[in-house]
């Protein structure tokens, strides 16, 4: 079970190791302008944060966990219509000993909320990397719906710092449940199978926060957005999105014009297969607007850019390899392949 939960926790912070961890390279394709060249860079790094399925399945993995440690998640057969209320079928006494370098401790705080932190204090090594700082959870349940507001608080690791917040609800629509894999039984603790969590609902989320690398460069990242998801599919109803440079004094605006679908059922797919999202840059001395076009559904990691009245093709399955290559290597967790 410390393996299954492990890696559910390290979704969330594929965040930082890939989108935060990315290393400028040359540009890939000639035909696009300077300004097209770094926001798809920036959408590279944002694509392969989503294809870990982000921080919103890491903040539903904290609750299910708790939920099931106090027997409060109902589990339900994935190949049946049993559901089973009644206890716990497997040894939890270890459910906090993660695969993680930090201090995990929970509290309930009286009011319905509760708090979940990850502390690593000065510093420690979590998956081959320095990390330092806090990441706070404080959530509630009330029946189908969920909240979450997850606080950085000097949150270091792969090269950047980041402070700031994201905040997520989530209402199920009752298809959410939780299973035992019974093939990994006895593999660590001897005795307990691992466990999978399997939400289906929609959700809506914020973000703003600010990241910080060694060598200066800062940026500031917010979002305002809603979805609906489940195991096989996430689609982006509605979003805004920012990102800020501070060193440059540049930003990107971009909107969601027709929903953006990612499926997860496309193995070798780790982009949306669908939806257009309209982007405004500006800076100091220029304004700039374009458009990204996914695709009609198609299982690949094509797009379409069109600037200035004409339109490219970008094959994402190479830019990640271009901007995120040791981040790919490192990542076993995000299937990128070209």
């Amino acid at each position: 079970m410390k393996d299954a939960i492990g890696k559910l926790v390290l979704m969330g912070l594929l965040f930082t190791l890939v989108f935060f961890s990315c290393n400028r390279e040359e540009k890939s394709d000639p035909q696009q302008s300077d300004v097209v060249e770094r926001y798809l860079e920036f959408k590279t790094k944002m694509n392969a944060m989503n294809a870990s399925m982000g921080q919103m399945s890491n903040f539903l993995a904290v609750i299910g966990a708790s939920q099931m440690r106090n027997n409060g998640f109902r589990l339900k057969s994935a190949h049946g219509d049993s559901v089973y209320t009644d206890s716990i079928p497997c040894d939890t006494s270890g459910y906090w000993d993660y695969y993680t370098c930090a201090t995990v401790s929970e509290t309930d705080n009286g009011d319905g909320t509760h708090t979940t932190i990850y502390d690593y204090g000065d510093g420690c090594d979590e998956f081959g990397s320095l990390t330092k700082g806090k990441i706070t959870y404080i959530w509630k349940n009330d029946g189908d719906d969920y909240y979450s507001k997850v606080l950085y608080e000097q949150y270091y690791s792969y090269g950047m710092e980041m402070n700031g917040f994201s905040e997520y609800t989530f209402t199920s629509d009752g298809n959410s449940y939780f299973e035992y894999d019974s093939t990994n039984a006895g593999k660590d603790t001897g005795s307990s199978p691992g466990v999978i969590f399997n939400w289906s609902g929609t959700s809506t989320g914020k973000d703003n926060m600010s990241i910080e690398y060694d060598n200066g460069e800062k940026y500031t990242y917010t979002s305002n957005y809603s979805n609906t998801w489940d195991n096989s599919s996430y689609t982006v109803l509605e979003g805004e999105f920012t990102c800020t440079s501070e060193p440059d004094d540049y930003d990107y605006h971009y909107l969601v014009t027709l929903p953006i679908f990612y499926n997860y059922e496309c193995s070798e797919t780790w982009i949306p297969v669908s939806g257009i999202e309209t982007i405004h840059y500006k800076d100091a001395n220029e304004t700039y607007d374009f458009i990204i076009d996914y695709g009609s559904g198609s299982c690949d990691n094509l797009a379409t850019v069109t600037e200035n009245g004409e339109t490219s093709i970008v094959d994402f399955g190479e830019l990640i390899y271009q901007y995120c290559e040791d981040a790919v290597s490192d990542s076993s967790t995000v299937n990128l392949k070209r």
